[in-house]
């Protein structure tokens, strides 16, 4: 060590005055460099690289009150904030936004309010056409998550001259499917979801068109299953019941259809579910041409899946 120390003086005195000050400023800068990556990297640890770019690029941005940069990249607590986007001459964006690994935008664009947005608007063409690519990007990329999510999606839109299969979206980008046909025809667009592999139709929220005829029905209970069928729909004048099957211990299940004389033909076929508790049957819900967790909750999903079955 004694001699490292005795080289870096006789090293040291051989230095002109301007290259210690050099070697010096060197030093120092290295310090700042570590000192600041050691920081950056503490005040990071455990946040999120977020894309703030909403256009215009003045635009005051918000998130639960606090002000953050735009045009920029924020780091950020994971969690759920309150956005707030607002430029004079323009309409405010204001919504809940989640921030995690799946979702580190926030884009967007601005709508002009009046004459004076709409100038603003053909002077910055620039700024508005960058913040469109990024969007579309973002909208890809959360495409293309939700997909994965949602394997139904890789299947819609289904449309032929008997049905249509599509989708849309609540506010929390959750995917909602729509069936829209006519009543004879329910049952081909039921069999059709059934056949897409790999899909739980379970975990999905289904809306079908036309409207459900047994969606109205009088909460009773019997001690046979069918009773309790024939007394919860007494406001339908015609309809049939088909030979029910027992499912474990405490469940049963059967298909209830109206049927149309002068056209000779049955309408959808809707399932229905009942559970025993004690001595005596009830309905579980509404019967639904398919059972799901959202419109028959609290079953588990094996009992779903056998009924959709049957």
């Amino acid at each position: 060590m004694d001699k490292i120390k005795q080289k870096i003086k006789v090293l040291w005195k051989n230095l002109s005055n301007t290259k210690r000050a050099i070697l010096i400023v060197a030093i120092i800068l290295f310090v700042f460099v570590i000192f600041y990556s050691a920081i950056t990297l503490i005040t990071r640890t455990g946040k999120i690289a977020t894309t703030v770019k909403y256009a215009p690029y003045h635009a005051t941005i918000t998130l639960n009150n606090s002000k953050i940069t735009n045009n920029t990249t924020v780091w950020l607590e994971p969690g759920n904030y309150h956005l707030k986007v607002e430029f004079e001459h323009f309409i405010t964006d204001e919504r809940d936004i989640t921030i995690d690994k799946d979702h580190n935008y926030i884009v967007g664009i601005l709508a002009s309010s009046d004459e004076q947005g709409e100038e603003y608007y053909k002077k910055h063409r620039e700024e508005f056409a960058e913040a469109e690519g990024v969007v579309g990007q973002y909208l890809n990329e959360e495409g293309l998550r939700i997909k994965k999510q949602y394997t139904i999606l890789n299947y819609l839109p289904i449309n032929n001259s008997l049905y249509s299969i599509s989708y849309d979206y609540t506010d929390d980008m959750v995917p909602i499917i729509g069936i829209k046909t006519e009543p004879k025809y329910l049952d081909d667009a039921v069999e059709k979801l059934k056949t897409l592999k790999n899909v739980d139709l379970t975990a999905y929220q289904i809306n079908f068109t036309p409207t459900n005829p047994f969606a109205i029905y009088k909460e009773v209970s019997a001690e046979k299953p069918l009773d309790v069928i024939k007394k919860s729909f007494t406001n339908i004048d015609d309809y049939y019941i088909l030979e029910g099957q027992y499912l474990a211990d405490d469940y049963f299940t059967t298909k209830i259809y109206t049927y149309s004389y002068e056209m000779d033909y049955s309408y959808a076929h809707y399932r229905a579910l009942l559970h025993k508790e004690g001595n005596k049957w009830k309905l579980v819900a509404a019967p639904q041409p398919l059972l799901t967790r959202e419109n028959t909750p609290n079953v588990d999903k094996s009992i779903l899946d056998s009924v959709n079955s049957f």
